[in-house]
């Protein structure tokens, strides 16, 4: 399963996914895209999982076509020590997520 962290987030919180290849957008030259380009970029490149702290991308963009399903993250800040505690929820978030289809943790 591939997985994709938002540059809006830590590249530290790939520690916190189990047994998943992770990677973050600018890891894979997609730094600086707007997000309809950075979501069909996403698309071609087979993404099974992006995960995301913008709760507003939702609202901006079209995600019921989308081959890869998006969680989006609620937290008070995007640094790592206010994440950890969501460790188990992002993982069975990543684990449950269909194509196409958002859930929010917590």
């Amino acid at each position: 399963m591939k997985v994709i962290i938002d540059e809006c987030l830590p590249k530290s919180l790939n520690k916190l996914i189990h047994n998943k290849e992770v990677w973050t957008v600018p890891q894979i030259g997609l730094a600086g895209y707007n997000d309809n380009d950075l979501l069909n970029e996403l698309d071609v490149r087979n993404i099974d999982v992006f995960i995301t702290i913008d709760g507003n991308i939702e609202y901006q963009q079209s995600f019921i076509d989308r081959k890869f399903g998006t969680v989006i993250i609620r937290s008070v800040t995007n640094r790592l020590s206010d994440l950890l505690q969501l460790e188990n929820e992002l993982n069975d978030a990543i684990n449950d997520i269909s194509s196409g289809n958002i859930l929010h943790i917590p």
